[in-house]
């Protein structure tokens, strides 16, 4: 018999569930900035999660909770990988998911395939062991549904948030390393949801209370009404402070993106200048010009940063010292000079130009175009043009 404590907080957790499924769309279809989908796709599963957990001790028959036992447990192994990926994203625009990152993903194959046998199961056979469990709480952790006994399947996933609390923290570190003078509006979104997934892992901590202790029933129960009230205020105010902050969010993401336009304001003119290390200079030419880190969409100066070990400001003065440029415009003239070449290489005459500027790194048809002019004075169609009429004359 549930309490009147945990009616009332059955009905809360229903519609923090909707709210944060609601959120979760809401960023999907309305926000802008790189990573939207991956962030809407975390506050589903929390929806998801939250739902489950809720469903699990609220007041309805076995037969309506038996629909979603264990069915969120490997979307759930979702959550880590995905809140890393999207804090690396904001954090280095140019990231893309590669197919080697892909193995993230194994927990949640592990996990399905584990629970496998209990999904096949007749339902009127996973009704019998819900109410089994409405009669002894201890079954969530001593039973075993799948091939993995159920305590061992939480141990996974307390280590699965472990390891990437600490990745995401790492990428924090790094940034504020890169970048001393780093604002905190520009990071504190990422800290924000670092601290989310620090919270779930000490939840899961004490999951871990209960292999160890031996107590009854109701103080499970009890136990449980607590970390639905946890996950509850946690989702609220995440919900809350997306919808605040949404104005700001979105300018702070703004900021983090790479936009290659050729009027962007330099923002490096108000700082001051520093006394520039010849010897880094020299190493910093030599790595941009052997490897061309330059050729990848949607290169931003923290990608630079990172594979040089330099701070952004340093390489922004290194810049500004050498060149009398922005990055973006340093980047942008690396690009056409690449282009210039190609167009002028009979190797590549059966290539588009289009195809070449992709190539070169330029994503976007309208930016190439309007970037190769302003750097060259012609369009790339006038400079082919010209580049195979002196070639004619030359081989005349």
């Amino acid at each position: 018999m549930n309490t009147p404590f945990e009616n009332i907080l059955f009905i809360v957790g229903l519609v923090t569930s909707l709210l944060t499924a609601i959120v979760g769309f809401w960023i999907i279809v309305q926000f802008k900035h790189p990573g939207k989908n991956l962030l809407g796709a975390i506050f589903l599963i929390w929806s998801f999660n939250c739902l489950a957990n809720t469903l699990l001790f609220g007041p309805i028959p076995a037969y309506y909770q038996a629909l979603f036992f264990r069915n969120a447990m490997p979307i759930y192994f979702f959550l880590p990988s995905f809140t890393y990926f999207y804090v690396k994203k904001i954090n280095q625009p140019s990231f893309l998911v590669r197919p080697i990152d892909y193995v993230h993903f194994v927990p949640v194959a592990i996990i399905f395939i584990d629970l496998l046998p209990y999904y096949i199961l007749p339902f009127d056979q996973k009704v019998q062991y819900m109410e089994g469990i409405k009669h002894n709480v201890k079954l969530l952790f001593t039973g075993s549904e799948g091939l993995i006994r159920n305590d061992v399947r939480d141990m996974m996933l307390g280590f699965t948030f472990l390891f990437y609390v600490t990745k995401i923290w790492k990428i924090i570190a790094e940034k504020y390393r890169q970048q001393p003078n780093t604002s905190f509006s520009l990071i504190k979104w990422s800290i924000f949801l670092a601290i989310m997934l620090t919270v779930l892992f000490i939840l899961k901590l004490s999951f871990f209370s209960v292999l160890v202790s031996d107590i009854g029933v109701s103080e499970l129960r009890v136990m449980f009404s607590q970390i639905v009230v946890i996950y509850i205020s946690l989702f609220s105010t995440i919900c809350f402070y997306v919808w605040y902050n949404y104005r700001e969010l979105n300018t702070v993401w703004g900021s983090n993106e790479e936009v290659y336009l050729i009027d962007e304001a330099d923002s490096i003119t108000s700082v001051e200048p520093i006394e520039l290390d010849p010897e880094v200079v020299n190493q910093f030419d030599k790595y941009v010009n052997a490897e061309k880190p330059y050729l990848k969409v949607k290169y931003s100066l923290n990608d630079l940063a990172h594979e040089t070990n330099l701070p952004t400001y340093q390489i922004s003065h290194i810049i500004k010292g050498q060149y009398g440029v922005n990055f973006n415009d340093y980047i942008n003239s690396l690009r056409v000079e690449e282009v210039k070449k190609r167009l002028e290489d009979d190797e590549y005459q059966n290539y588009s130009i289009e195809g070449i500027s992709k190539d070169c790194g330029f994503n976007a048809k309208s930016t190439f175009f309007t970037v190769f002019k302003k750097h060259t004075g012609v369009t790339p169609m006038e400079y082919q043009k010209n580049a195979r009429q002196n070639t004619k004359k030359t081989l005349a």
